[in-house]
């Protein structure tokens, strides 16, 4: 395995990936789905727009005030870029149903937030083609860095959810603007400078920096690509990889290889996986296990004597540990987290979304119970996502099965009508009432945004509190 300390620096050739690939390179296939991440991102934005943590982040925006560069939306006002990306970065990530990959974490909240709030930077309009091939390169950076620090499979499980998230958003902008090959590489040096192993102290036990956390590093991202405009430099020799690259920090083996292998003929972002449940990832294997077994076998929650259900390394540390939190969820990012909260609303309702964690429902009795006859176990042998789970019945029956793709995973992939049906879900929990004319136009302008002559009129405007309802 190649050793990250001797390993050619990568990051000249991202760059050229970055803004040398063309619109017209790109593949219908990458297009599509680029354009799907894109309806979702929206979407899980418009959820999570009144979410826990949210208002209060605007206040603070909107109490700073300072020049009128990008339209914030759902609130309305115009602020800095970098203050509407503190404000967006966190709304995506409130619902915990935005996409990530298997390998490589979170993905489009980071991308998205970013280039929505980025838009006010240009002084040319955005259109649908510039904004759709910024997307795929900070979707390709994201993953392929987050790939090689092994965030889920690795890094995890040794307390560290990746510093990787910012060059993917870096990238993005970069693209966007229009920088130099030395403007973005002085950025990406920038970027290094800023980003450090983020410890999985924001998910053990949750708190609201799971999402405002997205916030910093948008809010960030585009502080270091304005900082390369201004001409500031930044360490171009050692980013990613060398004995001061960020590779360094790593304290297990990664193979940096992967960064630059098929680099702008392989799109690795065509595999990113759709959320289909309002929760932390790792309980969704849980999640279609519980709903399977009780449609296979014809038993209600109240025949349910146990369920056990083992997971890997990575999903026991995000949704079961610390064990006196994950068992007895109090707040909203707890509740998200919680493996036992999420089998068990599953059972009764068949499903967990946002109405899971109202108080009526996240408090019930029935759930709370049933939470109680829910035992977990740390098992190496599962994989990353998946889970084993063996459910015993009052009746004496035992089901036990493995689960692995859920829907929406590239190997069970949504479709369009899949998306489209998300989209729909997530819009009603808007803090700004959205009118049937105005979610029918956005899906309609996010599935076909090639042909936008100006995105801030397409993606923002329609969602200002002028427009909402028009």
């Amino acid at each position: 395995m190649p050793d990250a300390r001797t390993f050619p620096e990568p990051m000249p050739a991202l760059v050229r990936m970055i803004l040398d690939t063309r619109y017209e390179d790109l593949p219908e296939s990458v297009l599509r789905h680029a354009r799907y991440t894109l309806l979702d991102g929206m979407g899980v934005m418009i959820g999570g727009s009144g979410m826990d943590g949210i208002p209060e982040i605007v206040e603070l925006v909107t109490e700073k005030g300072g020049a009128p560069q990008t339209p914030l939306p759902f609130y309305g006002g115009a602020y800095p870029a970098s203050e509407v990306a503190l404000a967006l970065g966190p709304m995506p990530r409130a619902m915990d149903c935005g996409d990530l990959h298997e390998e490589a974490g979170h993905v489009s909240e980071y991308i998205v937030s970013s280039l929505l709030a980025a838009t006010g930077l240009r002084e040319s309009p955005v259109t649908g083609e510039e904004f759709l091939a910024a997307t795929v390169v900070g979707q390709e950076v994201l993953i392929r860095l987050g790939s090689a620090y092994k965030v889920i499979s690795t890094a995890i499980p040794n307390g560290d959810c990746g510093g990787h998230y910012i060059f993917g958003a870096v990238a993005s902008i970069g693209r966007l603007l229009n920088l130099t090959h030395e403007q973005l590489e002085n950025a990406m040096g920038i970027a290094r400078t800023m980003t450090q192993p983020h410890t999985m102290g924001i998910y053990a036990p949750a708190t609201l920096m799971v999402r405002v956390h997205h916030g910093l590093v948008s809010q960030a991202a585009i502080t270091c690509v304005q900082l390369a405009l201004k001409g500031i430099t930044g360490p171009r020799e050692q980013v990613l990889t060398g004995p001061k690259g960020f590779f360094s920090s790593v304290r297990w083996d990664i193979d940096p290889s992967g960064v630059v292998e098929g680099l702008g003929t392989q799109w690795v972002m065509e595999n990113i996986t759709t959320k289909g449940y309002s929760a932390c990832y790792f309980s969704h294997s849980s999640i279609d296990g519980i709903i399977d077994q009780m449609a296979k076998g014809g038993f209600g929650p109240g025949d349910i004597a146990t369920v056990h259900i083992a997971v890997s390394p990575s999903g026991w540390d995000a949704v079961c540990e610390p064990v006196e939190k994950k068992w007895a969820p109090v707040t909203v990012p707890e509740l998200q987290f919680s493996l036992p909260f999420a089998v068990a609303s599953a059972a009764h309702d068949r499903t967990v979304f946002l109405q899971t964690y109202e108080p009526e429902a996240s408090n019930r009795p029935e759930v709370r119970e049933l939470m109680t006859r829910i035992s977990s176990e740390r098992d190496p042998q599962v994989s990353d996502w998946g889970c084993r789970m063996t459910t015993t019945l009052h009746d004496g029956r035992v089901f036990t099965d493995e689960y692995v793709y859920v829907k929406g995973h590239p190997a069970n992939p949504f479709d369009g009508a899949d998306f489209v049906a998300k989209f729909r879900q997530c819009v009603p929990y808007s803090i700004l009432p959205l009118s049937e004319d105005v979610i029918e136009q956005m899906i309609r302008d996010v599935l076909a945004l090639e042909k936008s002559s100006n995105v801030v009129d397409t993606l923002l405007v329609p969602l200002l509190p002028a427009q909402a309802s028009v």
